[in-house]
């Protein structure tokens, strides 16, 4: 993964210098730049504009709409929730970014409610937040978002799409891992490798749903053995269940990695038990919440891989 990330670091390095050096490829990149700004700026003032039609400033003064485990995101109407991992925001733990304070220093795993009013909020949002979380966990994080929000608000939740997983490996479509692995995170150079997709594919997936090839789980999948692992249970669905079994809560509770999985059938399956209503799959930057639709603030990671369930209280 290093050689990828250095090469794609020297690609950039090499392509700025050509452009620096070329002042017709300087004006173009500047008109491209001017442009993108200014279509930002249409969107900025649409959504302002959504803010203040949909919401009184009464209500837009308390931020009544909550983003949990928020990353970067800070947004003037909104509050966020984070866990810290030994003190550090989990952006900054995992992958040395500066995070902002958040409102509200909520610990998932505690299992302790958020320190905020019943019926507070009126749109609660989050993001690849809970396949870091054990079933018991989400079941409790459920029942919180139903006591926070007001009645008839809504909670949005994207998480990876096992779904999708599943039925790539299934349909040995290697392409869809590679895709990730190659051009999302640089962790392997092309060629894409001719040997072992299979593997590599069943170990990617394993690495995506659990902590069964982390080094530092107490039980793990033996090198070269993920496609065995998934192949010896009857389904695939039954595999990535054992290996969610094997994750150590208490590694986690350090590392914060991916510990469980969902389909979009198994979330409202969840929600409804949790006493959700008008429990619905969702799509990409399609909420019901018209101010959810707004591409710079939601939905923006790894869309392609990713699910969006919504429900109302």
């Amino acid at each position: 993964m290093a050689d990828a990330k250095e090469k794609l670091a020297r690609a950039i390095t090499a392509k700025f210098t050509q452009i620096m050096n070329n002042p017709r490829e300087i004006e173009k990149v500047v008109r491209q730049a001017a442009s993108t700004i200014e279509r930002q700026k249409i969107s900025k003032r649409f959504f302002e504009d959504t803010y203040k039609k949909l919401y009184t400033p009464t209500e837009l003064d308390t931020r009544p709409f909550l983003n949990i485990g928020p990353g970067s995101f800070r947004h003037v109407h909104w509050r966020t929730s984070d866990k810290k991992y030994d003190g550090e925001a989990w952006t900054k733990m995992r992958r040395g970014i500066e995070q902002p304070e958040v409102d509200y220093d909520w610990d998932l795993y505690s299992r302790k409610g958020m320190p905020e009013a019943d019926n507070f909020f009126k749109v609660i949002y989050l993001s690849h937040v809970i396949e870091h979380l054990f079933p018991e966990d989400v079941d409790h994080m459920l029942s919180e978002i139903r006591r926070l929000l007001e009645p008839h608000g809504l909670v949005r939740i994207v998480c990876p799409d096992a779904h999708l997983m599943a039925t790539a490996y299934t349909n040995e479509d290697w392409m869809f891992f590679f895709h990730y692995l190659s051009v999302k995170t640089q962790r392997y150079d092309f060629p894409i490798p001719d040997q072992d997709l299979r593997e590599r594919c069943a170990r990617f997936l394993l690495d995506w749903v659990s902590l069964a090839v982390n080094e530092g789980n107490p039980q793990q999948v033996p090198k070269g053995q993920a496609s065995a692992f998934i192949e010896k249970h009857s389904d695939i669905y039954s595999a990535l269940d054992a290996a969610a079994a094997m994750s150590s809560r208490e590694v986690n509770m350090k590392i914060g990695a991916h510990v469980s999985w969902y389909t979009p059938q198994k979330l409202m399956s969840l929600l409804t038990k949790a006493g959700f209503t008008q429990v619905t799959v969702s799509r990409h930057l399609q909420s019901q919440e018209p101010i959810l639709r707004d591409p710079v603030y939601f939905d923006r990671t790894d869309p392609e891989m990713s699910m969006f369930v919504e429900a109302r209280r």
